[in-house]
């Protein structure tokens, strides 16, 4: 199935900033399970932009800068992506996948859960993966406004709320403590809104994609942009400029099947 997707992202300031070097991903990358037939990348102010593409997890990062004094920034992607079977032994994963970061690493509240979990869990690694994916959503309420940015998955545990990227660091924790490599992917799903976070498991040689959202495999209508080992690792934009400037950032986002 093909979808058409486009994401857009403003950036604002209070006042006229300078020396502006940032770091973005908008265009997704081939992956397992996805098929990229068109990008199409545009800024504004337009600027020449350098594209790397990570080895480990083909992620293109896009870095560019901007001395001009600017009170906003807008970068605009769109383009045609077709969902495919995610083939075995396609990008296994890297060692450390299965160790923790700051934003995963399970305390008190995590232990507690995985240990209630544990005895009820298959010996099959896909259904054990799936198994967890329906705790972890049952567990939480969706509840946006809790968490930031810099929210671990234990805090989130222990409030037993927050949005997608909560969801996925514990789904990340529960999967690592259960020996099962694990990654944070950020990206675009059907409908109109936000950015969304989902995960990749690594099941019987293939990633398997995991929405805990959502309660249900991540695959047809989902858009992979970058993936990590966490949300920092998997972080969409990131920069720095030079100014007392406070920063506003708007985000519209949209997949669509093409008939």
């Amino acid at each position: 199935m093909k979808y058409r997707y486009a994401l857009s992202t403003v950036f604002e300031f209070s006042e006229p900033v300078t020396g502006h070097v940032f770091r973005i991903r908008p265009v997704p990358a081939q992956l397992p399970g996805q098929n990229v037939i068109e990008t199409h990348l545009v800024t504004s102010p337009m600027l020449p932009l350098a594209c790397t593409e990570d080895s480990v997890l083909g992620n293109l990062t896009w870095t560019g800068r901007i001395d001009e004094p600017h009170g906003s920034f807008t970068i605009a992607s769109k383009g045609i992506v077709e969902s495919v079977d995610a083939l075995e032994n396609d990008m296994p994963p890297a060692p450390y996948f299965v160790y923790s970061t700051a934003l995963t690493r399970p305390g008190k509240k995590i232990l507690e859960f995985w240990e209630s979990l544990r005895p009820q869990l298959g010996f099959d690694v896909e259904q054990k993966a799936l198994q967890l994916m329906h705790a972890v959503h049952q567990s939480f309420e969706y509840r946006p406004g809790v968490t930031g940015t810099r929210t671990t998955a234990e805090d989130a545990m222990t409030l037993g709320a927050g949005v997608c990227q909560d969801y996925s660091h514990v789904l990340i924790a529960l999967l690592r403590l259960a020996g099962i490599p694990a990654l944070y992917v950020a990206g675009l799903v059907h409908g109109t809104g936000a950015t969304h976070a989902w995960v990749h498991a690594w099941v019987k040689n293939r990633w398997l994609a995991l929405d805990p959202t959502h309660d249900c495999p991540a695959h047809e209508a989902y858009v992979a942009l970058a993936r990590g080992c966490d949300f920092q690792d998997a972080a969409l934009e990131r920069g720095v400029f030079l100014g007392g400037a406070s920063q506003t950032i708007k985000t519209q986002a949209g997949v669509e099947p093409i008939e």
